[in-house]
């Protein structure tokens, strides 16, 4: 129990004294007007702390487990590592509150308010987040798993690489909000909008999204798979490299997505796309009804994540663009004159052979064992500041043009044309 009575730690505070691992445990503070108050590293476990002001107060490492804090003033607050698993914080400020690696486990911060607040890396695994006002708030990296995040307003929030595992997360609003390599798995999301938002690499596997809003999203390499997307609204959505199953398309409501890749620009029509998706997935798209760029007559191929092709010729005529970001093994590839063929970032080829008057671009890793040559007859061969390529490479007859950006890797032997 604290040594100090409620007046004592009022007048110290006020009169700007620190009060740092101070043992507060239990004491009544409510409606204590106390902002900018030096409490770092302080016990305040069990404390009552009810519609006090603590605007700007330094609460770094503190210890607020179990505090009673509703209605609170906590705005601009230093509230850094500090311990809240189980404080109630029902419609408290916390706007531009710095709570970074906080632990708020469990806590209640039904309704409150956190725009702008820096909750990078913290903990907040069963919190209640019930309507709470998060706009623009940082949650980077935060951990959310079995959060409740009903109706809550995330529009604009950074959530890049936060664990959302089995969150609710039904009407909440995610507008133009950032979840960059997210994790959803299991995530209850119906009606949830996400409008303009980037999902880009999220895991949304055995997610539901019944009824949730994705118009605009960008959804580009990210997995779907198990989840229940029916209703919901997909146009202009971005879905290159998405992993999915054809059918779940089948119950969406959308006029048209975005296939479109670093190759060029691929619109497919909402009636058009579980057959474009089944064909994209059996590398024969585009499929009818697919709009591309100016250079309409190019044909256009993507082979998205998560897929892998072995023992297979392909062969792909003139001025066609090739993407590959899946795993490619020991496959005979043809370029025709002026083809493109780009690896991807996350794209493999092992052990192929790639063979015609193209163009290539390796952002991934081209990987061939062997004494005779991998790559026979580029026009140009360019290896990205991530690419890796190890081989044998036989010039074009006007010879090849080759570029490497630095960093990247290579182990090439290079010989002349026959």
């Amino acid at each position: 129990m604290a040594d100090y009575t409620r007046a004592q730690v009022i007048e110290t505070l006020r009169k700007g004294q620190a009060m740092e691992r101070a043992d507060l445990r239990q004491m009544n503070l409510s409606k204590a007007d106390i902002g900018g108050a030096r409490l770092r590293r302080a016990d305040l476990e069990g404390a009552n702390l009810e519609e006090s002001n603590l605007a700007k107060a330094n609460l770094t490492s503190a210890n607020l487990r179990d505090a009673y804090l509703s209605r609170a003033n906590l705005e601009g607050a230093n509230l850094q590592k500090a311990d809240l698993e189980g404080a109630n914080l029902q419609g408290a400020n916390l706007q531009n509150a710095d709570l970074s690696r906080a632990n708020l486990e469990g806590a209640n911060l039904e309704g409150a308010k956190l725009n702008g607040a820096n909750l990078t890396s913290a903990q907040l695994e069963m919190a209640n987040l019930g309507g709470a006002e998060l706009l623009a708030s940082n949650l980077s990296s935060a951990d959310l798993r079995e959060a409740y995040l009903g109706g809550a307003k995330l529009m604009q929030a950074n959530l890049q690489y936060a664990g959302l595992e089995k969150a609710n997360l039904e009407e909440a609003d995610l507008t133009e909000a950032v979840l960059t390599e997210a994790d959803l798995r299991g995530a209850c999301g119906r009606s949830v909008v996400f409008v303009r938002a980037v999902l880009e690499g999220a895991i949304l596997d055995s997610a539901s999204l019944i009824g949730a809003n994705l118009t605009d999203a960008d959804l580009r390499g990210s997995s779907v798979r198990g989840a229940d997307i029916s209703g919901a609204i997909l146009t202009g959505a971005k879905l290159a490299g998405i992993s999915a199953v054809p059918e779940q398309f089948a119950g969406v409501q959308v006029e048209w997505v975005d296939f479109s890749t670093k190759a060029g620009d691929v619109r497919v029509e909402g009636a058009d796309l579980v057959e474009y998706y089944t064909r994209l997935k059996s590398g024969t798209a585009p499929a009818v009804g697919v709009a591309v760029a100016a250079s309409g007559d190019q044909q256009r191929r993507f082979f998205g994540r998560g897929d892998v092709l072995r023992n297979a010729s392909l062969e792909f005529g003139t001025q066609s663009v090739v993407e590959i970001e899946s795993r490619f093994e020991k496959c005979d590839i043809a370029l025709g004159e002026q083809a493109q063929l780009i690896v991807g970032e996350h794209g493999s080829l092992e052990n192929c052979r790639v063979h015609g008057c193209g163009d290539i671009v390796v952002h991934g890793r081209f990987e061939a064992g062997g004494d005779g040559p991998s790559i026979i007859g580029p026009r140009s061969l360019l290896i990205g500041k991530k690419g890796k390529i190890v081989g044998a490479v036989q010039q074009h007859a006007e010879s090849t043009r080759f570029g490497f950006e630095q960093g990247c890797e290579m182990s090439l032997k290079i010989s002349r044309a026959r």
